[in-house]
Parts: structure tokens; C-alpha cells; sequence
């Protein structure tokens, strides 16, 4: 069916007759559509792939961007996606939204300070791009299940 569909693009890219440009966008879209299948048969579980390769991209632009505060509207900007199928694609690999890996990330990474720094609470959330300590405070407990002091705390028990 390729070569077939190929062939007729080829003629009527030569060719000069009535509703050419029609004909034209109708090939084409089944040229793609052909090889989209194709495309699918040569990768086992191909429909896997795309929701995997996106969060992938995701998680590396939430490396790059977690401290500006993106919102997921922005990554699914950056990603050429909606924020629904961002977010579906998310709860479906991990079982949390993009809104939830957003601010597990940023928790992360002041969990990483506050284990390896001795810098304060008020200072982390600083270098994080919170505007007001309470607000980081309240992201983190929600997020980690405890405050930040409280999680300083359990490591200097440890």
C-alpha cells in the first residue's frame, strides 16, 4: 500500500489536473497514516513508547525549571501537549498528576539542603523561589508528611 500511495503522489505531483491540491493533502495524510502503522508493527508496543518518552521529557524539564515555579500549563507548553494528557500521562506511569511531581521535586531537593546544608528553613525556601517561608513550609509538609524542622530534626537522630 506505501509503494502504491507513493506512486500516486508521485503522478499527481506531476500531473496538473482539477482539485490536485485536494487530492494532494489526501495522500499525503494517508501516506502518514501508513506509515504511523508501520511504525507501530516495527516497535513492539509502540503506543507504549510515546507516553513514556514524555515523561521522560517532562521529568528533565522539571530538573531544569522546578525552581522558576512552573505550573504544569507551562511543562505542557514546553512539551507541545495539553496540561489533561500531561497530567494523565503522569498518574498513569506513577500514579500522581504532573501538579504532584512538580512539588515532589521541589521537595526533594530542599530535602537534599536541609540534610546537607545548614542553612536555614527561611534560606531554603529562598533559594527554592518561594516568596514566603509559611507557603514552603506548608508544600513541604503536605508533600514529605512532615515540616522542614521536623525533618532536620529525624536526621540528626539518625
Amino acid at each position: 500500500p506505501l509503494d502504491a500511495l507513493l506512486g500516486q503522489l508521485a503522478q499527481e505531483c506531476a500531473g496538473r489536473a482539477p482539485g490536485r491540491a485536494l487530492v494532494l493533502r489526501g495522500l499525503a495524510a494517508a501516506l502518514l497514516g501508513q506509515a504511523a502503522r508501520l511504525g507501530a508493527q516495527a516497535t513492539p508496543g509502540g503506543a507504549d513508547l510515546a507516553p513514556s518518552h514524555l515523561l521522560q521529557r517532562f521529568e528533565a524539564l522539571l530538573d531544569l525549571h522546578f525552581r522558576q515555579h512552573w505550573r504544569v500549563a507551562d511543562y505542557a507548553r514546553a512539551l507541545a501537549v495539553t496540561p489533561t494528557h500531561l497530567s494523565r500521562v503522569a498518574r498513569t506511569a506513577t500514579g500522581a498528576p504532573a501538579s504532584r511531581l512538580i512539588d515532589a521535586r521541589l521537595v526533594r531537593e530542599a530535602q537534599r539542603q536541609l540534610a546537607f546544608t545548614s542553612l536555614g528553613v527561611a534560606t531554603i525556601a529562598d533559594t527554592l523561589g518561594f516568596v514566603d517561608p509559611a507557603l514552603f513550609s506548608r508544600v513541604f509538609t503536605r508533600v514529605a508528611g512532615v515540616s522542614p524542622r521536623a525533618f532536620r530534626q529525624q536526621l540528626a537522630l539518625r
